[in-house]
């Protein structure tokens, strides 16, 4: 898929139906912030401490750790799957292609021992049961693109491609609050991986290098973390694929306080320690 091409469309599509659908979402659950009172986001540093090798076939949209392993959900037409992988070391313990073909994968999450599937234009939502992902044990309907997934431990948060991350309750995936993001130029779209952080949203920015730091309760962008450069230096004999081959993939490490990061088609994972 090319989502960048449908970006500019899709956002004002999103605007209208936030504002033809205010009753449904009140006030208190819209968080935004005014961009002329915002501080530029800063600038985050990070060291790498470590490498894992990472399937070239996986074009990645959803990437998480659980359990001591690695889940991503990947995308593209008719080769669309979820992964299991070793934390330790990178190596594919299990694949489950998604079965009906015209589907196409996008971000994961898992939460109460489900692991919920956003697809891009299908507005289907998959959810299995975490100890067998051959088969579907439930479906939703979503009314948008899916594209990035997260949760808090209690909610679900989904990216649309817009400025809007929208907060989901994981039993009926009924939308209860939205989160606007803002920086101090406005705000900032194109919005796709997520990965919650003790009260911060990272993501992934399509099309770019950056790595976006997003207070949950605000929607402010507080940091921003730029992977530019990060796979030429450590794989200069990669060839990508397609100027698809992007950054997005995020997965937090809370034992260690490592962030997990690796690309669409990418041959490596990285481990980053933030400064």
């Amino acid at each position: 898929m090319y989502k960048k091409y449908k970006v500019l469309i899709f956002a004002a599509a999103v605007v209208f139906s936030a504002c033809q659908n205010k009753k449904e979402v009140t006030s208190n659950n819209v968080v935004s912030t005014d961009s002329a009172k915002v501080l530029p986001p800063k600038n985050l540093t990070y060291k790498v401490v470590g490498t894992l090798p990472h399937d070239t076939a996986a074009y990645t949209e959803g990437f998480e750790l659980n359990g001591g392993k690695l889940y991503e959900g990947t995308g593209t037409l008719e080769n669309s799957f979820i992964s299991i992988a070793a934390m330790n070391s990178g190596k594919v313990l299990q694949k489950f292609p998604l079965k009906d073909k015209s589907m196409y994968g996008e971000g994961i999450t898992i939460l109460n021992n489900q692991l919920f599937q956003l697809t891009y234009q299908n507005h289907i939502a998959n959810v299995y049961d975490l100890k067998d992902l051959s088969k579907v044990v439930g479906t939703f309907n979503w009314p948008y693109e899916g594209w990035g997934m997260t949760n808090d431990g209690k909610n679900l948060y989904v990216s649309v491609g817009s400025s809007i991350i929208y907060k989901i309750d994981p039993k009926s995936f009924a939308v209860v609050g939205q989160i606007q993001v803002t920086d101090n130029l406005g705000t900032v779209d194109q919005l796709n991986e997520l990965e919650y952080v003790d009260g911060f949203i990272y993501v992934n920015q399509w099309q770019t290098t950056k790595i976006l730091k997003v207070d949950a309760g605000t929607g402010q962008v507080v940091g921003t973390i730029d992977c530019f450069g990060l796979l030429s230096s450590y794989a200069p004999d990669y060839t990508p694929k397609s100027s698809d081959s992007v950054l997005n993939g995020i997965a937090w490490d809370k034992s260690q306080q490592l962030l997990y990061v690796t690309g669409k088609n990418w041959p490596l994972i990285f481990k980053l320690k933030l400064d």
